[in-house]
């Protein structure tokens, strides 16, 4: 696939910004993706495969940036490779939009700091860093107990982290978006020491 077909796909056009590609990216998953797409839909609408409409985001992600990496100065890439500073930045941006949490850092410095975040919010259910899937165990105040599912996604600027809660007990669970509003809180304070 091309990047003219990627963007077609995704509903773009090569004068969109990356946020409206990712904005449409995440709304066409939504639409599409068996997992959250609506019960109610016709099976007369057209569906796309979610799939191929991952495979159209990576190529535009990957074209994207190769065009960004050619404008890179040197002087920008020591400031990025420079221990001292990576060091002194304490805290990552991180935000959400209802079911995926947005965070401004590599995949696995993401990983680590979601670890962090999601340990102070509650029992840590599941590891896997091969997969970049994270569960926690939360407990909601007169509420059931739900697992938090979170697979993470490396993009050119950052990381996606999508979201699932499923209830462990007989009740329904309830809604997601205050589960990740503590994790964003949680995810723009300063990381922890390491102990080494």
């Amino acid at each position: 696939m091309n990047l003219l077909d990627a963007i077609a796909l995704l509903g773009a056009t090569p004068e969109s910004s990356p946020e409206l590609v990712r904005a449409n990216y995440h709304e066409l998953m939504r639409q599409h993706h068996p997992d959250v797409a609506s019960l109610n839909s016709t099976s007369t609408s057209v569906s796309l495969d979610p799939a191929i409409l991952t495979q159209a985001y990576a190529v535009f992600v990957a074209e994207f940036s190769k065009a960004e990496a050619q404008f890179a100065s040197n002087t920008d890439l020591r400031q990025k490779s420079d221990p001292q500073i990576r060091h002194s930045i304490p805290t990552v941006e991180a935000n959400h939009d209802g079911d995926t949490i947005w965070i401004d850092a590599p995949p696995d410095e993401a990983y680590q700091r979601l670890l962090d975040a999601a340990a102070c919010l509650g029992g840590i259910g599941h590891v896997d860093r091969a997969h970049e899937l994270l569960e926690v165990i939360v407990r909601f105040e007169d509420g059931p107990s739900c697992s938090v599912l979170m697979t993470l996604q490396g993009r050119a600027y950052g990381t996606d982290v999508f979201c699932e809660i499923e209830s462990i007990e007989a009740l329904p669970a309830p809604p997601l978006a205050p589960v990740l509003d503590e994790l964003v809180s949680l995810l723009k304070s300063p990381p922890k020491a390491s102990a080494l």
